[in-house]
């Protein structure tokens, strides 16, 4: 008896061990990555940096025009938008910045990811620029904080680009709207490159756009110094609730675009927002075939090309 509790202590020490072991082994190799070495890999031309209460906010400003502000979608960074800079640079001055948790802004020092908060960080960023008003585009988390500025921040928006946006009353997001404990965020730490990929393809339709090389761009910018930790926090904080009030608010003329196969907000989400952009100068709309939940990587070309011509239209 003695020799076999023995025996099976022994293999409980070992197994115990092992899962130590690995635990370790995953954390060393998706440690934090510095914010200056993912700088060196994937700031390109052009990127400047803007103190705000403590946020090192990573942004670029290209092309001429009348201004235009990129707001990229959750998990991704301002480099989602590249093809629709290259395409409409020559027709206006683009704005686009990686939100707090993301890229290589990084972390909030306040802790507070709500709408409100990026709205006042979008502000300083324009009046940095000396930039009165502005249109927006946002895609998804974007698109959210686009239409809160519009809302509280009517003065400045020009016209406004809804990208898949997220708000509508019903559970839209069951990833952001979960209640998660407060140990979860060290989960994050542990989660190797090889997860991201499905995570990646998953809310597009066509899987072979995302490569492997945008896998790994993705959890090389996730690894960045802060960046999971402050994600966990930004999902932990995910604002719920009617937002009819907000968008009522909203005068800018207002374009809608979605992705007919979105599988995360569905297709009658359109017209729900239709119907709650009561003062809006004028709504439109463009539903895509074949298209999911991230349309400026899915069709760049065609989003970034309808975008000109809703910008343009007096």
């Amino acid at each position: 008896m003695r020799r076999l509790l023995r025996i099976l202590f022994i293999s409980l020490a070992a197994l115990l061990g092992l899962i130590v072991i690995t635990l370790l082994f995953l954390w060393w190799s998706n440690r934090d990555i510095p914010m200056t070495t993912l700088e060196q890999q994937y700031a390109g031309n052009n990127l400047q940096r803007l103190e705000v209460d403590g946020v090192n906010l990573a942004y670029k400003v290209e092309g001429s025009g009348p201004p235009l502000v990129l707001i990229h979608s959750h998990f991704y960074t301002m480099r989602q938008w590249q093809t629709w800079v290259d395409t409409l640079r020559q027709d206006f001055t683009l704005i686009r910045f990686d939100l707090t948790s993301h890229g290589l802004t990084g972390a909030d020092p306040s802790g507070d990811y709500s709408r409100a908060r990026g709205s006042i960080l979008l502000s300083a960023l324009l009046d940095h620029l000396g930039i009165a008003r502005a249109s927006l585009a946002g895609s998804s988390t974007g698109g959210a904080l686009a239409w809160y500025y519009a809302a509280h921040y009517p003065q400045r928006v020009d016209k406004l680009i809804l990208i898949n946006a997220p708000g509508m009353p019903r559970v839209t997001n069951k990833y952001m709207e979960m209640g998660m404990p407060n140990w979860a965020g060290y989960v994050f730490y542990l989660l190797p490159e090889s997860l991201f990929k499905a995570f990646l393809q998953a809310p597009v339709v066509d899987k072979s756009l995302i490569s492997d090389a945008q896998v790994h761009e993705f959890h090389q910018m996730y690894r960045g110094t802060g960046n999971r930790m402050a994600e966990f926090e930004r999902m932990q904080a995910w604002e719920k609730g009617d937002i009819s009030d907000d968008l009522a608010q909203i005068q800018a003329p207002t374009l809608i675009m979605w992705g007919e196969q979105n599988p995360q907000l569905p297709v009658e989400h359109v017209q729900q927002y239709v119907d709650k952009l009561i003062n809006a100068q004028s709504v439109q709309q463009r539903i895509y075939p074949a298209v999911g939940h991230v349309i400026p990587v899915e069709i760049p070309a065609q989003s970034a090309a309808d975008a000109r011509l809703f910008l343009q239209d007096d």
